[in-house]
């Protein structure tokens, strides 16, 4: 590895982690100060939307997913499907009054 490359890499990956760190403050903001008007269930829902960009960053950019086979990539975000339709299940029992 060149030195270039492992400049340029390691600048990714500080990126990579202001982000993840912005987004857990932005999380941890929402939930404790709920200094916006909005319902608990919307703040959930936000802070679990920030949670999954934390999580897909780590998937992609630390555990390099970016670079590997797409099937790899397909198999390791698979649960995100299951978690995604598992979401929708229990909040469809919300709107949905049966």
């Amino acid at each position: 590895m060149s030195p270039a490359t492992h400049a340029s890499s390691a600048r990714t990956y500080l990126r990579i982690w202001f982000w993840l760190a912005g987004l857990m403050l932005a999380s941890v903001v929402l939930s404790e100060l709920s200094i916006l008007p909005l319902s608990a269930a919307a703040i959930a829902l936000i802070v679990l939307v920030l949670s999954t960009v934390k999580a897909l960053l780590v998937a992609l950019y630390y555990m390099h997913l970016k670079s590997d086979q797409r099937l790899l990539a397909f198999v390791a975000l698979f649960p995100l499907l299951i978690i995604a339709l598992a979401t929708g299940l229990v909040l469809s029992r919300r709107l949905v009054r049966l």
